[in-house]
């Protein structure tokens, strides 16, 4: 849209107001629901201390990394600039900026299961009370937006991981250009050149929980393997939707064998929306839970590069 025509449309001039009150008050709007949901979407730090005890562990992290102190303190006469890396700083910003992201497209799929299952059970809310063929029709354009985020939400909780391998890549073996290993990868390269090494990491219960999340039994909707699983196959392959009902095919495309539907069936295998919201929840509650124990190993592999040195 070119702002300096003067032949704008007042549609237009509507439809732009629209979509940027929208963007202002989505916001407030997933603020406002979080107190209805069933589970609540879980937090980093739930507190204002714990946001304060967080916000000085990352900065003392950075800091042991490189980084820049809280607080810089210049003398006059100094000419010489300091000189700071800030690769780790970038690094942790990454990780709280995509957590973030991903607790908010959560916070969609649930208000939009919320709204999907209010307008059938609630019809006489609306003014004027809606019809059962109009309450069935918001339904389906809700619910398909209800999979649309649950889909999104998958796919950001699995790059967030991609982003704690970042991370770890660079704490233990100092690699910046980080462009095709997984979280799964450094994990393995970790387990191999340095718990060997140190017992006080590999004894750690920090990283007995992040190597037990890594290596967990795909079956287990809330191991890390299953999360993978599910967003290559959404990125590469399939899109979330219901599983289709082969009862209801048309006779006549019975000889049609359907490659798609037989792998939504057998490899994506989606629960209803019930059990698919739980099940990204569960996957973001394993984000707050392990964030921790994220940090913990960070510090140990600290204490052995000042240790040796490299």
């Amino acid at each position: 849209m070119n702002y300096e025509d003067n032949d704008i449309t007042e549609d237009a001039i509507d439809s732009l107001v629209s979509l940027l009150k929208h963007a202002v008050e989505e916001g407030q709007i997933m603020a406002r629901m979080e107190q209805y949901f069933s589970p609540k979407p879980a937090r980093l730090a739930s507190t204002d201390g714990d946001v304060k005890e967080l916000r000085g562990r990352l900065s003392k992290l950075s800091q042991r990394l490189g980084g820049p102190p809280e607080l810089l303190i210049f003398k006059r006469e100094e000419k010489e600039p300091q000189y700071f890396d800030t690769y780790a700083e970038a690094a942790l910003s990454e990780i709280i900026t995509v957590f973030h992201r991903c607790r908010l497209v959560v916070c969609r799929a649930h208000s939009f299961f919320v709204g999907a299952e209010t307008v059938l059970k609630h019809r006489d809310w609306w003014k004027p009370r809606l019809s059962q063929e109009r309450a069935e029709a918001f339904h389906r354009i809700v619910i398909e937006r209800f999979w649309e985020q649950a889909e999104s939400a998958y796919i950001r909780l699995a790059s967030y991981w991609d982003r704690i391998g970042q991370l770890l890549d660079f704490v233990f073996f100092n690699i910046r250009q980080y462009e095709r290993d997984g979280f799964t990868a450094v994990m393995d390269r970790i387990h191999v050149n340095f718990a060997p090494l140190y017992p006080y990491l590999k004894g750690s219960d920090s990283w007995k929980a992040l190597r037990d999340f890594q290596t967990k039994k795909e079956a287990r909707p809330d191991s890390l393997k299953w999360l993978l699983r599910r967003r290559n196959l959404l990125v590469h392959s399939l899109h979330l939707r219901p599983i289709p009902d082969e009862d209801k095919e048309d006779p006549i495309f019975t000889g049609a064998y359907n490659h798609l539907d037989t792998s939504v069936r057998k490899k994506l295998k989606p629960g209803s929306p019930s059990e698919e919201l739980n099940r990204i929840h569960s996957q973001l509650q394993r984000v707050t839970e392990l964030f921790p124990h994220v940090l913990s190993v960070c510090e140990i592999g600290i204490d052995i590069r000042e240790t040796h040195k490299f």
